[in-house]
């Protein structure tokens, strides 16, 4: 049996301590002569983000299928917007939809936050917020550089833009499924902001009564719980502007307040 040479412990802290070139040699090293998922995920991000290498789409494209054996789901959401944005790729919304699908069926929660707003509104938009997922050291999200944000959409190529509709239907109740996936995560150590945005959303879905059973009480409760476990500024500002009504649900709106200015 081939001795395992690679250690993504150490290739992380090279990264972390700003030695990104012998952190990228590593990882290399890992997803080319050891085949290691993480490695080749790990040299994915470096190549999509232009990472001490000139940016290069194909090759982060290239790993990120390497690494799709991986639990979580972080490579399929990754490709998923590089088929949107035509990164590496040809457009194609259609790819986009189907890793989608399968990064939340493997529990990444941003996946399952997208799903559940594309199935809203019935369109497979671009997250113009989100680069893409790192896992170095740990799950967190990439924002995506402000240069970047005009370049969302379809590009003014009707075609496409039409694709992004045809690919999938508005559909409530699968919206809501996601939405609960997305919201029931036990762990929330990286990820306690998205799962804060999936309660509100979904205390949101139960008041309204969309894609659910109508039931205020359990709605009121979920953004209360996004607001005071979850820090989520949106959902107190919420139960403050409906604070008579939260009050019946026995929601202390009070708790609210010092909240509100919280991004």
């Amino acid at each position: 049996m081939q001795e395992r040479n690679f250690e993504s412990v150490y290739a992380n802290a090279l990264f972390l301590r700003g030695y990104h070139r012998e952190a990228f040699d590593e990882y290399f090293k890992g997803a080319v002569d050891e085949r290691d998922p993480m490695a080749a995920f790990n040299l994915a991000f470096m190549y999509h983000q232009g990472i001490s290498v000139p940016r290069n789409y194909m090759m982060a494209h290239r790993f990120f299928l390497a690494a799709s054996g991986l639990d979580g789901g972080e490579a399929q959401f990754n490709l998923a917007l590089m088929y949107l944005r035509g990164q590496g790729v040809e457009t194609d919304a259609k790819r986009a939809a189907e890793y989608m699908k399968t990064s939340a069926a493997r529990q990444c929660v941003n996946a399952q936050l997208y799903l559940g707003a594309a199935y809203t509104m019935g369109y497979m938009f671009d997250p113009v917020d989100i680069e893409c997922i790192s896992l170095i050291p740990f799950y967190r999200v990439i924002e995506r550089r402000r240069s970047e944000l005009y370049l969302s959409g379809a590009g003014g190529d009707t075609r496409l833009e039409d694709q992004r509709y045809e690919v999938l239907e508005a559909d409530e109740q699968y919206a809501v499924e996601m939405l609960e996936a997305a919201a029931g995560h036990k762990d929330t150590t990286y990820i306690d902001k998205q799962v804060g945005i999936a309660k509100q959303a979904l205390g949101q879905a139960y008041i309204e009564g969309f894609g659910i059973d109508y039931d205020p009480k359990k709605g009121y409760k979920l953004l209360e719980e996004a607001a005071i476990r979850h820090g989520s500024a949106e959902a107190a500002m919420y139960l403050l502007k409906n604070g008579d009504t939260a009050k019946v649900y026995g929601i202390d709106t009070a708790k609210m307040m010092y909240l509100t200015d919280r991004n």
